[in-house]
């Protein structure tokens, strides 16, 4: 299993202004985000379970980057 960051490191990136973008790829189930700081790209997670967070919706995904500050991602549907 490929390595996650959660909501609180990844609210923390984004105060520091570290994250350089994020990438939203549709698949079975919902949507998926693939975050991008530093050299690196990890999948958003749920917290406890460190399974990659899928969105069923893609405008609840939407918003929910925008709450935490990122307004700028692409999309591979």
């Amino acid at each position: 299993m490929a390595e996650t960051i959660d909501h609180g490191t990844l609210s923390r990136l984004v105060e520091a202004g570290a994250v350089r973008g994020a990438h939203i790829v549709g698949q079975s189930g919902g949507w998926a985000v693939l975050v991008k700081y530093g050299m690196t790209e990890r999948p958003l997670a749920v917290q406890r379970s460190r399974q990659v967070r899928l969105f069923k919706k893609f405008e609840t995904l939407v918003g929910y980057l925008g709450e935490i500050g990122i307004a700028r991602f692409d999309v591979d549907a």
